[in-house]
């Protein structure tokens, strides 16, 4: 993948060789023409509303991208049992901040939260602009599951609750999951391990990629103490467990892990917010050609 700057545009170059990968790969369309044996062809990325044109001779190609919009879907998992009051607040009361910060980006985003609706204690109002009036949705861009998410279910709740938000996700957006809990996945329900295989199975087949190339990143605030190792033994000072099962996700997919225990979240989500801009603002396809792969050594961008 090519990085370029938001709001620009970029013209890479490559030759291919016999390896090399890219983390999505571009699949032609058949509007490919031929002149003088040279062969062009024409495809989508997927990421980016304008045109991406290749020309293709010999064993070297060259791609001229407009920067565009890229479509991320982010699911706040929130843990909305009788100790976690202060942080359902906390999520709330940033969560509009958070999200321009991703729309600044010019990263499409939708979001969707799945945790009891309401105005009370323990349930979440998401208020305007990215909420609706009267704790509603703002479709497409926001959806409310209202679910009951306790302290060691959420794992199982994201894969029972598919069916309620799967029509909000877009089949070539990365997904971010958010879990913000005090404690930890337990069985009976789904462990780390588990909710991988199991989300990764979920219809239709690839929408949160396999796992050698994962679409999807699960990022979790949860009882990790601030200055300790991730997935140490030691919890923050009022979380119930360390969140080792979300910690273990988090390091699996790429994540970022910070603290429940922390008394403001705008920095928090500030954090996260710069998290999804970097690795995905700014991503473009590499060239490829019917000879070969391009190696990434080989790219020239200009």
């Amino acid at each position: 993948m090519v990085a370029g700057l938001i709001g620009a545009g970029v013209h890479a170059a490559g030759c291919s060789t016999e390896s090399g990968n890219s983390r999505f790969d571009a699949s032609a369309s058949g509007d490919g023409g031929s002149k003088d044996g040279n062969t062009t062809t024409t495809f989508d990325t997927g990421f980016t509303p304008g045109d991406v044109g290749v020309q293709v001779k010999d064993a070297c190609a060259a791609v001229t991208s407009k920067a565009g919009s890229v479509p991320v879907d982010i699911i706040f998992v929130i843990d909305n049992s009788g100790s976690m009051g202060e942080e359902m607040t906390q999520i709330k009361t940033n969560v509009n901040s958070f999200a321009m910060k991703i729309g600044q980006s010019a990263l499409d985003y939708h979001v969707i939260f799945i945790v009891k609706r309401g105005t009370g204690s323990l349930q979440v109002c998401v208020p305007p602009p990215l909420g609706g009036t009267n704790c509603g949705d703002s479709l497409p861009t926001f959806h409310h599951v209202d679910n009951d998410t306790q302290s060691t279910d959420s794992l199982s709740d994201i894969i029972s609750t598919y069916s309620q938000w799967q029509s909000d996700l877009r089949f070539d957006a990365i997904k971010v999951f958010i879990e913000v809990t005090d404690d930890n996945a337990r069985s009976p329900y789904i462990l780390a391990q588990q909710f991988d295989t199991q989300l990764l199975g979920l219809a239709p087949a690839g929408m949160f990629g396999d796992t050698t190339k994962r679409k999807y990143i699960f990022d979790a605030i949860c009882g990790w103490k601030e200055g300790t190792p991730y997935q140490s033994n030691t919890q923050c000072s009022t979380a119930v467990n360390t969140g080792g099962e979300y910690q273990l996700l988090a390091v699996t997919t790429g994540g970022l892990i910070d603290s429940v225990c922390k008394t403001n979240y705008s920095g928090v989500l500030d954090n996260f917010a710069n998290s999804i801009k970097q690795k995905l603002a700014c991503e473009y396809k590499m060239p490829t050609t019917d000879a070969g792969t391009i190696d990434p050594n080989q790219i020239a961008v200009k």
